[in-house]
């Protein structure tokens, strides 16, 4: 039996000027084709000198259909108590003032089991009992100092209004298609964008093809190449960010909740708890970098701003044809956006701008060796046009779906103050 893998996507060419750019929408789980995402163009009224001749590239897709939500997943609490216990005493002390059992993880264990510090993780947190259970804590135990946040997740949640698997499936690949960070997710190959389905995740595919040790210019080569690229299946998690590292993110179709890997259970979704979600994972430094320390220290957070932070989306922009004339200059110029769109239906703007990045990198470097020649003829080399240089390339903002997560976020803050009412 052939093994299946993530489909390759096209762009179906009607002339340049007329491109259809479409997803399809493929379920590695149920095997199910669940239709395509389409693109529109948008023509830009933006005046910045980087978008003049361009198309942004739209997704056709209804965020009115949706409800979107934010919430805090899970936190990490790191307690110095005033003397030595084993884990399972503090968590019952703690699973008795929240009524569901904490994960509790003693650090710098000692003979008989015993330490003074410990991480506690809570899963869906209500911010009043723990903070009840804090107090209860100190009480019994004595702090050395205050309990601090270790680790935070953030999640996005996206639910149809209407149960919809084909929904789902468009959001899922809207959401993968124009995630954005600035942080650096290329250089390091388990930063890198990737997928994971199957029994305990054990297949993973690699959205940018990467060759451990090939010979130089090898892995830039693949980033401006189209030909090794997956695209992630609807149904998979999408991670971006090495695993512990101290920012990460996940994308996913939530359709199963309280999942025990090690069981072998989980609990099914209703349809219309089914959902499409975007999380991000804060270890520090980052947590401290977005002004947590101390469980109080959420009450002043304002949660919106995290959006520009870990929850940006971008719309790519292409060159418009009819716009720059006909020309050997504009024909190539028209070619390499084809290989451009193409790159973006597979691995989204993170692996566009790879693309961008590469291809801009080896124009440097024929550039030096151009300059080389010219110097030696006593001649001298007119500067290449800086337009689109800056981080955001010639990248626009997702408006209306960063608006969405903005307003999500900044609702999770006052649900969050709420629970603080004296700060």
């Amino acid at each position: 039996m052939p093994r299946l893998t993530a489909p390759d996507t096209s762009v179906a060419s009607h002339g340049m000027a007329r491109m259809k750019a479409a997803v399809p929408l493929y379920a590695i789980k149920t095997k199910a084709h669940l239709g395509e995402l389409t693109f529109r163009r948008r023509a830009m009224a933006n005046s910045q000198a980087r978008l003049v001749g361009r198309y942004a590239l739209e997704p056709e897709i209804d965020l009115d259909a949706f409800n979107c939500r934010a919430v805090v997943d899970w936190l990490t609490i790191c307690f110095w108590l005033g003397r030595k216990t084993q884990f399972q005493w503090l968590q019952d002390d703690i699973e008795a003032v929240l009524g569901r059992k904490p994960f509790v993880q003693p650090l710098s264990e000692e003979p008989g089991g015993v330490a003074d510090k410990f991480d506690v993780r809570i899963q869906e947190p209500d911010l009043r009992k723990i903070r009840a259970a804090c107090d209860l804590v100190g009480a019994k135990y004595g702090l050395e100092m205050l309990p601090f946040i270790r680790a935070i997740e953030i999640s996005v949640d996206f639910t149809p209004k209407q149960p919809d698997d084909g929904k789902r499936a468009k959001l899922f690949t809207v959401l993968t298609r124009h995630f954005w960070t600035d942080r650096d997710v290329i250089s390091g190959h388990f930063d890198r964008p990737r997928f994971t389905w199957g029994k305990n995740k054990e297949e993973t595919g690699h959205v940018l093809r990467h060759i451990e040790g090939g010979p130089e210019g090898v892995n830039e080569s693949l980033l401006i190449s189209t030909v090794r690229d997956r695209s992630p299946f609807v149904d998979s998690n999408y991670y971006i960010g090495a695993k512990g590292s101290d920012i990460s993110w996940r994308i996913m179709d939530k359709v199963i909740d309280t999942q025990n890997h090690r069981a072998g259970t989980a609990i099914q979704l209703d349809e219309a708890d089914k959902r499409v979600r975007i999380e991000v994972t804060l270890d520090r430094p980052a947590v401290s970098a977005i002004g947590l320390t101390h469980l109080k220290d959420l009450a002043r957070m304002r949660f919106a701003r995290l959006q520009g932070m870990f929850f940006t989306f971008m719309l790519p922009t292409f060159v418009d044809v009819g716009k720059v004339g006909r020309s050997v200059n504009s024909a190539i110029k028209a070619w390499h956006d084809q290989q451009r769109v193409a790159k973006f239906l597979q691995t989204g703007v993170i692996g566009l701008k790879a693309m961008d990045d590469a291809r801009e990198l080896q124009a440097m470097h024929l550039r030096k060796q151009e300059r080389r020649l010219l110097v030696a003829q006593g001649l001298k080399m007119k500067r290449p046009p800086r337009v689109g240089t800056q981080k955001a390339g010639t990248f626009l903002a997702y408006d209306e779906l960063n608006g969405r997560v903005s307003d999500a976020l900044r609702h999770l803050g006052a649900r969050v103050a709420a629970a603080f009412p004296e700060e």
